[in-house]
């Protein structure tokens, strides 16, 4: 158990070295670069991760993955009406306008072996966490009356998220938003599908992409 200093000490080798592989990559970021900008010693860095490099990377991943929800908040807690979930997917859309050719997480986990244990459980964690939120914002418009009841939510969830996870793996690729932008507007036209007879669904403004 870290004290609260060693928890501030190790937080801040993670964010310098998240910022240093955002501007060099993975590959190209090394302990002597980290310990510099971080102005900890060799043992002070190997207390905090003994495994040293990939341990390291691990963190970042981990700070990464956390950030991509933080970076959502509030809305993401908050999708119970039409209005919040179109402005969750303009959110969704200006996140991703400045990162669309780099995404920091997927940059880090692609470092580590596609089979790699720890990975694989970092990611399922972190897509079952958005997912669960996605889930609750269906299920809170269900509760409102604005959802048919019998819809799945976790299935609906799941497939909101895979648009949106598919239209950033083609965007870096293209370096276009407009694979993200269609995905995300036809799987919220299918959420619209079961909009209740008396809810009125609020018809999503489309952003010109290139």
């Amino acid at each position: 158990m870290l004290t609260r200093k060693g928890a501030a000490t190790r937080a801040r080798i993670v964010g310098a070295a998240a910022e240093l592989i955002a501007a060099n990559g993975a590959a190209q970021t090394c302990l002597d670069g980290i310990r510099a900008a971080t102005s900890t010693s060799k043992s002070q860095l190997f207390h905090y991760f003994p495994e040293g490099k990939a341990q390291l990377l691990l963190a970042v991943a981990h700070m990464q993955a956390d950030q991509v929800l933080q970076d959502q908040r509030p809305l993401l807690e908050k999708l119970d009406s039409w209005e919040a979930w179109e402005e969750w997917r303009r959110l969704i859309l200006d996140i991703y306008t400045a990162k669309i050719e780099y995404c920091p997480l997927t940059a880090l986990t692609s470092h580590f072996p596609k089979n790699d244990p720890a990975i694989r459980a970092l990611i399922s964690d972190f897509f079952e966490r958005w997912q669960a939120y996605l889930a609750q914002g269906i299920g809170l418009m269900q509760a409102r009356g604005d959802l048919d009841a019998t819809a799945d939510s976790r299935r609906l969830a799941m497939a909101i998220l895979a648009a949106v996870q598919g239209g950033v793996a083609m965007g870096q690729a293209t370096g276009s938003l407009q694979a993200l932008e269609v995905a995300l507007d036809v799987a919220l036209e299918h959420l619209r599908t079961f909009a209740t007879p008396g809810s009125q669904p609020v018809p999503h403004s489309r952003a010109s992409s290139s």
